[in-house]
């Protein structure tokens, strides 16, 4: 999609992006509800050809500090972050949708990124629904 979370035709896409970057916009996100790179490439390619900023997000579920509970673990994370660097992005955000990140789990997920990435620019967006979301913010930052 490119804005308002729908589908558009690639071609609508590309001349949004174009017409955004020429217009002031340089910062855009890209992002799959369900972390499905395919369903990514294209944003980023077209973000890229505008000269835009590719701020490629990772939605967050689940939680990375309790190993046993499914498939999204911190390899998950790590996997799909790698994925995302090779296709070339300058800022990688985690989109934290639900208010799912947990203080403990923001820093693990942060920290093992920052490990592997040294110099790709994190932005962690969350929403406060638990209510950890400013401790989750602080550990993120540790």
């Amino acid at each position: 999609n490119a804005a308002g979370c729908t589908s558009y035709p690639d071609n609508v896409v590309y001349e949004f992006c174009k017409l955004a970057k020429d217009t002031g916009m340089d910062v855009f996100r890209v992002f799959d509800s369900l972390n499905y790179l395919e369903n990514i490439k294209l944003g980023i390619d077209a973000v890229g050809q505008a000269g835009g900023i590719v701020e490629a997000a990772v939605c967050y579920t689940g939680d990375v500090s309790c190993p046993d509970r499914g498939m999204y673990d911190l390899e998950y994370y790590l996997g799909f972050v790698r994925e995302l660097e090779a296709q070339g992005i300058h800022v990688l955000a985690i989109k934290d949708m639900a208010g799912l990140l947990k203080p403990e789990a923001a820093h693990m997920l942060v920290s093992a990124i920052r490990a592997e990435h040294p110099d790709l620019p994190i932005h962690v967006h969350t929403h406060d629904t638990a209510g950890t979301g400013v401790a989750s913010m602080i550990a993120a930052a540790k």
